[in-house]
C-alpha cells in the first residue's frame, strides 16, 4: 500500500467519523426537543384556571322622590309624563276680550273688570317667563280659579308642583278644578295619593267633604 492511497483512506475514515458524530449530535437534540415539549404540553394541560372572584358591590339606597302633578296619571294614578306648554307673550289669553258681529256693550262696571282681570293675568304670565318659580305658577293657578277657568287651573297646578312637589297648595287646588269638572273619582284620587306622602290636615278634610258627596 502506497502512502498516497493509506492518506486517502485515513481522510476518508476522518470524514465517516464526523458524520457519525454529528448523525448522534442530530439524534440527541431531536430526543431532547421532543421530550421538553412532551414535558410542556403535560405540565399545561394539568393547570387549573386561576378564577378572580369580584365582590359584589353594594346596592345604593333607593331614595322614593314625592310624585308631582305632572307625574299623576289621571285616569289610573299611575305615572304619566304631562308637558305644560310654555307662555309666550304672544299667546291668546284666557280673559282676552272676544270680537262680536253686533257692537253690544257690556256695563261700564264690568268692563272695567275685565279690563283689571285681563292686565292682572299678563302681569302674572309676564312675571312667570320671567322667573319660573313655585310661587309664580301657583300664583296663575290661584288666579285662574277665582275666575273659573278649571281646566287652566290644571294646566298651573301641575307646573307649580313640578317646582315644590311637597306643598299641598297645588295639589288642593287641583283636586277643587277637578272636582268642579265633575271628576269626583279623580279629586279623591289626587288627595290620597299626596297624603300617601305628606300629611296635611286641609288636604284630609276636603278628601272627606269629597268622599261624602254622593
Amino acid at each position: 500500500m502506497t502512502s498516497v492511497r493509506f492518506e486517502e483512506l485515513e481522510k476518508r475514515c476522518a470524514r465517516l467519523k464526523k458524520i457519525r458524530i454529528l448523525r448522534i449530535v442530530v439524534t440527541i437534540g431531536f430526543l431532547f426537543l421532543g421530550g421538553f415539549g412532551g414535558y410542556y404540553w403535560i405540565h399545561q394541560s394539568n393547570i387549573e384556571p386561576v378564577v378572580v372572584s369580584v365582590p359584589p358591590t353594594e346596592k345604593p339606597a333607593v331614595v322614593v322622590p314625592i310624585p308631582s302633578l305632572s307625574d299623576h296619571n289621571e285616569s289610573n294614578a299611575t305615572l304619566f309624563e304631562t308637558m305644560v306648554p310654555e307662555v309666550s307673550r304672544d299667546e291668546t289669553l284666557f280673559l282676552a276680550p272676544h270680537v262680536y258681529k253686533d257692537e253690544a256693550k257690556l256695563p261700564v262696571s264690568e268692563t272695567e273688570e275685565a279690563t283689571r282681570s285681563l292686565h292682572e293675568e299678563q302681569q302674572l304670565l309676564k312675571a312667570y317667563n320671567t322667573v319660573s318659580t313655585f310661587d309664580n305658577a301657583y300664583a296663575l293657578a290661584h288666579f285662574y280659579f277665582e275666575h273659573k277657568a278649571y281646566a287652566e287651573v290644571i294646566m298651573w297646578a301641575k307646573e307649580a308642583s313640578k317646582h315644590n312637589s311637597s306643598s299641598e297648595k297645588p295639589w288642593i287646588l287641583y283636586a277643587k278644578a277637578k272636582f268642579y269638572l265633575g271628576d269626583r273619582t279623580e279629586a279623591i284620587r289626587s288627595l290620597e295619593l299626596f297624603l300617601g306622602y305628606i300629611n296635611s290636615k286641609e288636604a284630609h278634610e276636603l278628601l272627606n267633604f269629597y268622599k261624602g258627596q254622593e
